[in-house]
């Protein structure tokens, strides 16, 4: 088998790619950088105007994307847009996992609506989306790019069902690194690592915002570059947690030969053997 640094990340260009939760914050930047690099982008959130907002930039950039209008805590509606994928999509290489619910309570105060509204959007969404859109991924391969938190690590006051989540997130991507071992898929997971809009807050919050406060937003397009080498992996690197903005800024100083080959030193956790 030939060193990493034998081996390139292969480029987005032309291929589907699905970014959920694009529509704000974290997602839209990502789905902006794919587009940019020559993806097309499916864009996923429950809010048509923040949609047609993230994909109107992009058009306007000379990308492409297409807008597809889900509420991923229901099920129902995730069967239809894996049915939409897979009539429309047929060169789906990338799927990053991104939507996500934060709703802080107590664990005092917790009840089942709740629990089940992020569990849904945060945990079951990503599950099942992965399982069922996998076999497109198969024949060329493909990477699963799932998005987590500091919560995915660590705990938090008054975050109960999302760290529970997140630390879900974690453990399913890691299995799943063990199943796809040997194939032509990667599955790994990914966090901000850089300070952005929350992703509770709609654009039009953010607007009416305080200027102390967005001020100290990064724009999450930053991030580009990380999920542009993760998108690009087809079974090199797998299960492992990977932090973005340390992963971009090393891409900028080694570049992807270099990180290819220092990986042990770039994440954040690391599976013992990986395919």
């Amino acid at each position: 088998m030939p060193a990493f640094s034998d081996i390139r990340p292969v480029d987005v260009q032309g291929i589907d790619v699905l970014v959920t939760g694009s529509g704000r914050g974290l997602g839209r930047g990502v789905a902006q950088a794919m587009a940019a690099a020559g993806a097309r982008v499916w864009l996923v959130s429950e809010v048509p105007e923040e949609l047609e907002w993230t994909a109107t930039d992009i058009r306007a950039a000379g990308g492409e994307a297409r807008v597809l209008v889900a509420d991923l805590g229901r099920e129902d509606e995730r069967k239809r847009l894996v049915r939409t994928i897979k009539r429309q999509a047929p060169r789906l290489r990338v799927i990053v996992n991104n939507a996500g619910v934060l709703e802080r309570e107590s664990v005092a105060s917790l009840d089942a609506a709740h629990w089940r509204r992020v569990m849904s959007v945060n945990l079951e969404a990503p599950v099942f989306l992965t399982r069922d859109l996998l076999p497109l991924l198969e024949d060329e391969g493909g990477s699963v790019i799932n998005v987590s938190s500091r919560a995915g690590a660590g705990a938090f006051e008054r975050q109960a069902a999302y760290c529970a989540s997140k630390f879900g997130m974690e453990a399913f991507t890691r299995c799943l690194a063990l199943e796809l071992a040997g194939s032509p898929i990667s599955a790994n997971t990914v966090t901000p690592g850089l300070f952005i809009k929350p992703t509770s807050l709609t654009q039009r919050d953010a607007e009416s915002a305080d200027e102390a406060a967005r001020a100290r937003w990064n724009d999450p397009v930053k991030l580009g570059p990380a999920f542009l080498f993760l998108a690009g992996l087809r079974g090199q690197i797998n299960g492992c947690r990977f932090d973005a903005w340390t992963l971009t800024q090393r891409l900028e100083q080694w570049g992807a030969r270099e990180v290819m080959n220092r990986i042990d030193e770039i994440a954040e956790y690391r599976p013992e053997v990986v395919a």
